[in-house]
């Protein structure tokens, strides 16, 4: 048998494969997150986060999230993700401060809408924003390319079939603020 008539029976056999038996988490390919409105196209590393700091290592080009958080398709808790901005240009986050309300992120097999940014000093914990509890949504974080003192911290909210059915057509973008911890 030649090399190429044995990869294309692997080749059908993987495909039968997920066919019959389905393809769970731990068979798919790895996380990736997306959004066209700045660009982002990249893998997500789970990481540790000792006393409410997400480890973010030194890698500029991928996304980062708690590897013991919410999964960012539960029906309900927030999931954070981080990346880094950079002054000369090359971070994977150095575009999160130009998304606007209604664009989209895509993760985990799942969508999400931008409901709003908020900007936060540096020194401010990313605890509250994970959360097992509460609606679906994610948030971005990352430094501002142009201060490191600053953060960008952006929030989304799920949308498409895998949305409450309260939010599949509600007219409301963004989500009650108040003084509460997004």
């Amino acid at each position: 048998m030649n090399g190429r008539l044995r990869a294309l029976i692997a080749a059908v056999s993987v495909v039968l494969g997920f066919l019959v038996w389905g393809a769970g988490p731990a068979d798919a390919a790895p996380e990736r997150i997306t959004a066209p409105a700045t660009g982002l196209n990249a893998p997500v590393v789970y990481v540790e986060a000792p006393a409410g700091d997400l480890g973010v290592r030194d890698n500029l080009h991928v996304v980062y999230a708690w590897k013991h958080g919410d999964p960012p398709c539960d029906a309900s808790g927030s999931t954070v993700y981080a990346g880094h901005a950079w002054r000369a240009g090359n971070g994977v986050a150095d575009h999160w401060g130009r998304f606007k309300p209604g664009d989209r992120i895509r993760v985990g097999g799942c969508a999400f809408k931008v409901t709003h940014k908020e900007y936060w000093g540096a020194d401010r914990g990313i605890g509250p924003l994970s959360s097992q509890t509460g609606p679906p949504r994610i948030a971005l974080i990352t430094c501002k390319a142009d201060d490191y003192s600053k953060r960008t911290v952006v929030f989304a909210r799920k949308v498409g079939s895998n949305a409450p059915k309260h939010w599949r057509h509600s007219r409301a973008e963004e989500p009650p603020r108040g003084g509460r911890s997004p």
